[in-house]
């Protein structure tokens, strides 16, 4: 997994790729996130992951509470169709922001 933050002047985006699978990568997107939302308190950030067909629980639960109980304004952009999916089936869709990434839009 690699991750990149660009900053631009309304919003951040926090670009992963490769596959999100082990509790450093799942502690490194956390650590992105948190860094970013203190340096950049009136931004919005979006997390956007192109390529991971997974996330980790601990990801997830971090989203959410950074959305919900800390009033991060943070958007989850998807790149995998079979993440998307996934993400829709457990009903998260709404809780996370999230949002299909261009590549996979249905046509």
């Amino acid at each position: 997994m690699d991750l990149v933050t660009k900053v631009h002047s309304e919003h951040v985006d926090i670009v992963i790729t490769g596959t999100i699978k082990t509790i450093a990568n799942a502690q490194t997107i956390k650590e992105a996130i948190r860094k970013t939302h203190e340096q950049h308190l009136d931004h919005i950030i979006n997390l956007v992951i192109k390529d991971s067909f997974i996330i980790t629980s601990s990801v997830i639960g971090f989203v959410i509470k950074a959305i919900k109980m800390d009033k991060i304004a943070l958007h989850v952009n998807i790149g995998s169709e079979e993440l998307y999916e996934m993400l829709e089936d457990m009903n998260l869709i709404d809780m996370m922001n999230v949002r299909k990434a261009y590549r996979c839009a249905k046509v």
